[in-house]
């Protein structure tokens, strides 16, 4: 359509967390030559993020045990992001119920900084700006979101990231975790694995790179 009926003929196609596989399927489908040739960073991964990964049986305990052991346990920004709204509501239920410190959101539920909140699309719009206006302003401390939280958001200073159900693809897992670190300090990222799933996404290695 751009060719045809606007007549643009160059294109300039640009992404953070692409895979090189992705970045060749994304140049053909915009009709761009090989040999206009495709420039993939050596570092998918953020070279400050450290991650682990675990398969759990029984994760909601993990989960526990992940956040009351450093450094998950000194994090004052923290994601944990579930692939279902009734897990982000009953993680964070979980969370506030078993982790002193951490209590529910809403009026006078506690010290800023210290609570815990699930985040979907079912909430109201109105509501889902509210939680993440506190978010940014370090009011919430856990954020427990499914990947209606979106790309837009831009906090710097969020320490961890924790998957409770592995993404949906590879391109999800990268960029979840990047939200993580981006003032350039040290964080963490953690995965936990599902045996009824095993490893899905095509993760083949985790380092430097992942193709």
């Amino acid at each position: 359509v751009l060719r045809e009926c606007w007549g643009v003929r160059c294109f300039l196609a640009l992404t953070a967390t692409a895979t090189a596989a992705t970045a060749r399927e994304v140049t053909q489908n915009l009709g761009m030559p090989p040999e206009s040739g495709i420039a993939v960073g050596s570092n998918v991964i953020p070279h400050n993020l450290r991650l682990s990964v675990s398969m759990e049986r029984h994760r909601d305990e993990a989960l526990l045990s992940l956040l009351r052991r450093d450094p998950f346990a000194s994090m004052d920004s923290l994601l944990v992001f579930c692939s279902r709204r009734d897990d982000t509501e009953r993680v964070a239920d979980l969370i506030r119920s078993q982790i002193p410190g951490i209590p529910a959101l809403g009026k006078g539920s506690g010290i800023p900084g210290s609570t815990v909140s699930p985040y979907h699309a079912g909430l109201p719009g109105r509501e889902r700006l509210r939680i993440q206006r506190l978010f940014q302003r370090g009011q919430i401390r856990v954020l427990v979101a499914t990947v209606a939280l979106g790309m837009g958001l831009d906090k710097q200073d969020v320490q961890g990231v924790i998957h409770y159900n592995i993404p949906k693809d590879l391109e999800s897992f990268v960029q979840e975790i990047g939200r993580a670190g981006r003032d350039g300090n040290a964080a963490r990222c953690h995965l936990f694995l599902e045996p009824e799933v095993g490893v899905g996404m095509g993760i083949v290695g985790i380092g430097n790179g992942i193709r």
